[in-house]
C-alpha cells in the first residue's frame, strides 16, 4: 500500500499537469484600445497623427510617402495591439520608425486612425433620417433605381447595407458626385444594333463576344458584339448629379448612414468577439 507521502506527490502532480493543460487551452486574451471610440482620444489622436504622422501618410490618412491608412480593408482588420504594436515599434526595414510616445498617447493614434475607417453607421451624423427616408422613396426618386430591403428599383446598387459598408465620406460623395466611384457592374453603356436598336444602361456582364446590359426599368438585353454597330463605355455614371438643398442631402444622408443587414445587438456582439464579416 503506497505511503502518504507518495499519494500527496502523485496528487500534487496530477493537479500540476491538469493546471498545464487548463492553460494551454486557455484562449490569449485579446487586446483592445481602454480608450475606444472616445471622442476626447480621437481628437487628441488626431492632433498627434497631425504633428507627426501626417508628414508621410497625409493629414487625412490618405497616403503619400507612407502608406494610405483610410477607408484600407488590411488597417479595418487589423487588431488593436497589432496596430499599437507597429506604431510604437515601427516596421523594420521601413521609413516607419518607433515611437517614444507614452503608452496613452498610441492609443490616441488607434483611436484616430479607428475613426478613419469607421463606417457611417459608426458615426454621429446630423440631419432628420425620417425626412431623409421619405426623400429616398418619393420626391428625390432614390428609389426608382435604388434598393433598400427589397423595395425599390434594380439598375442601381442595393443600398441595404450601405451604413454598415461604406464610410460617411463615401456616402456623402456618392449623393454629390456620382461619377466619382462607380461600382463594378454598374458602368453606364450605350449600345447601338445594327438595325438601329439603341440601348442604353449598365453593363452587368462584358465579355469579347457578348454583352449584358440592363436599362432603367430594369429589362435585360443579351447582345453580341458581332451584331452592334457601336458600343459606347461612358465614364461618368448612370445617375444624376440630384438637384437637392444642403439639408435635403443631410437629411438623405443620415437615413442612408443607419442603413445596415445587423441589428445594432448583432453587430455589437461581431465586433465584441472579433469577427470580420464582408459587408
Amino acid at each position: 500500500m503506497p505511503s502518504t507521502k507518495w499519494v500527496v506527490v502523485c496528487l500534487l502532480l496530477a493537479w500540476l499537469i491538469k493546471t498545464a493543460v487548463a492553460q494551454e487551452k486557455a484562449p490569449e486574451k485579446k487586446i483592445v484600445n481602454p480608450l475606444g471610440k472616445d471622442k476626447t482620444a480621437i481628437e487628441a489622436g488626431r492632433t498627434q497623427f497631425n504633428s507627426g504622422c501626417a508628414v508621410c501618410h497625409g493629414p487625412t490618412g490618405q497616403g503619400g510617402r507612407g502608406s494610405r491608412l483610410a477607408e484600407v480593408d488590411r488597417v479595418q482588420k487589423m487588431p488593436d495591439a497589432k496596430m499599437f504594436e507597429i506604431i510604437k515599434e515601427g516596421v523594420s526595414g521601413t521609413q516607419m520608425p518607433p515611437s517614444a510616445l507614452p503608452d496613452e498617447k498610441v492609443w490616441q493614434l488607434v483611436s484616430f486612425i479607428r475613426s478613419l475607417n469607421a463606417s457611417a453607421i459608426d458615426q454621429d451624423v446630423t440631419g432628420d433620417g425620417a425626412a431623409g427616408e421619405s426623400l429616398f422613396f418619393s420626391s428625390g426618386r432614390c428609389s426608382a433605381c435604388h434598393m433598400i430591403r427589397g423595395q425599390g428599383g434594380l439598375i442601381g446598387p442595393d443600398l441595404s447595407n450601405a451604413g454598415a459598408r461604406r464610410s460617411l465620406s463615401k456616402l456623402r460623395q456618392a449623393i454629390q458626385d456620382p461619377d466619382a466611384l462607380i461600382e463594378p457592374g454598374y458602368s453606364k453603356v450605350t449600345a447601338v444594333t445594327r438595325d438601329g436598336r439603341r440601348i442604353s444602361g449598365v453593363a452587368k456582364n462584358n465579355s469579347n463576344y457578348s454583352i449584358l446590359i440592363q436599362d432603367a426599368q430594369g429589362r435585360f438585353y443579351s447582345l453580341l458584339k458581332k451584331d452592334l454597330k457601336a458600343l459606347t463605355h461612358h465614364k461618368g455614371s448612370l445617375m444624376p448629379k440630384p438637384s437637392l438643398s444642403e439639408t435635403e442631402q443631410q437629411n438623405l444622408l443620415a437615413f442612408l448612414s443607419r442603413q445596415s443587414l445587423e441589428t445594432p445587438a448583432e453587430r455589437t456582439r461581431r465586433i465584441e468577439h472579433g469577427k470580420e464579416i464582408k459587408p
